[in-house]
């Protein structure tokens, strides 16, 4: 076990459940652990649960799910590590590096109101986040976010305009057309600002590679082209789309293909433990069959009582068939409703099944536990039968006794 393991008993069973895939449960001890935190080690204990989630594997499922529920709430951390130093607030950033570049949608939303922040430090450090995010997979071509970055090259902190100048050169590497015509565009409008125009100029000479211009002046021809030109570029595209997508429904279709494979497969297994279920009670009715039960050989109050608990068992076995069909119906209107959607609900498929797994897991203990009570019923059922016969056997043998004294005594 680590130091840190040791000295936060917590991190452990994090680790623990995220390595079984126990992904719900590990995200409700977070939310305790970080709910139990105080002011002053908040941020320690969301560092450490962040740095334990980044070297598990599934861990970023569960970060993510722990993001979009608020748990962890980064626009109000990053509210908060303005009042902190600043190694503070870019240790934590870093922390964040790689979350951005994989998880890039997480963070979007919440930038543009950073942006407008009225502390130079959230903004400073929002800027940070989007330079992370350009650095990984996902193409940022928002128009409406980038000319909010664009504005904060006139911001009243000179750290503010460095980290802007970083984040619209980061964003430009993939999109420097767009980039280009945004700040340009900007810069015409404050054309006495010297300033804003040097920063322009160092943001176009990182950005516009030979590579790029015939990218750019493709863009800016789309404007001067014709109607009919437009036209001809936009079917063109559209067609494209259209196969693309098309692409994407034969990839969605073989998925829902694996999965309803996958869940066939589960319920098999599911079909084949409670065969063996069965026929294990079948084999259990079976031998109490087989325990003599005559009013000759027993006493009537144990007769009713018998009698009672096979009717209960009757009526949990009924009551257990009606459970199953119930199963089945709500079965069948899951997978029309799962026919309905596309790529999400496969995402959401796939954890059902993890979760399908570890229900077999414990359907097949609760089995085994349900197994062993039977036995010791059974058990304890001949113990009753055995005493009561041995009780009778002793009470006719004091009769026997009595009489044999009494006919002495008359004769």
């Amino acid at each position: 076990m680590s130091e840190k393991e040791s000295q936060n008993p917590e991190i452990k069973k994090i680790k623990d459940f995220v390595n079984d895939k126990r992904f719900d449960d590990a995200a409700n001890i977070i939310a305790l652990y970080l709910g139990d935190s105080t002011e002053v080690n908040y941020l320690d204990r969301l560092e450490d649960v962040i740095e334990t989630l980044l070297l598990l594997h599934g861990g970023r499922i569960v970060l993510r799910f722990l993001i979009e529920q608020l748990i962890i709430d980064i626009p109000s951390i990053l509210e908060n590590l303005s009042k902190r130093d600043s190694v503070l607030r870019y240790s934590f950033l870093l922390l964040l590096k790689s979350l951005c570049e994989n998880e890039c949608d997480l963070f979007l939303p919440y930038s543009e109101d950073l942006l407008s922040s009225d502390d130079p430090n959230v903004r400073e450090a929002d800027l940070q986040l989007l330079i992370f995010m350009a650095g990984g997979d996902k193409k940022i071509d928002d128009e409406s976010l980038i000319k909010n970055i664009a504005k904060l090259l006139s911001d009243t902190q000179e750290f503010v305009i460095e980290k802007a100048v970083q984040a619209l050169k980061a964003i430009g590497r993939n999109t420097p057309s767009l980039v280009t015509k945004i700040i340009t565009s900007y810069s015409k409008e404050h054309p006495e600002d010297e300033n804003l125009k040097n920063a322009v100029d160092n943001i176009l000479k990182a950005i516009v590679t030979v590579e790029k211009i015939e990218e750019i002046v493709e863009d800016e021809e789309k404007e001067t082209l014709t109607e009919e030109e437009k036209l001809e570029r936009e079917e063109a595209e559209i067609v494209d789309k259209e196969l693309e997508l098309k692409r994407k429904e034969l990839e969605i279709k073989k998925k829902k293909l694996e999965i309803e494979e996958k869940e066939k497969a589960i319920e098999e297994k599911i079909i084949k433990e409670k065969e063996k279920t069965l026929k294990i009670k079948e084999d259990l009715i079976e031998q109490e069959s087989k325990i003599p039960q005559t009013s000759e050989d027993f006493p009537k109050k144990v007769i009713k009582k018998m009698k009672k608990e096979e009717e209960a068992i009757i009526d949990k076995a009924i009551e257990l068939k009606k459970k199953d069909l119930e199963i089945k119906k709500k079965k069948l209107e899951l997978e029309l409703k799962e026919r309905e959607i596309e790529e999400i609900a496969i995402q959401e498929k796939e954890k059902t099944l993890k979760m399908k797994e570890e229900l077999l897991e414990k359907e097949t203990e609760l089995s085994q536990v349900e197994l062993e009570l039977k036995h010791k019923k059974i058990r304890e059922k001949e113990l009753k039968i055995l005493e009561d016969e041995l009780q009778y056997a002793d009470e006719s043998l004091d009769r026997l006794a009595k009489k044999g004294e009494n006919n002495k005594e008359e004769n």
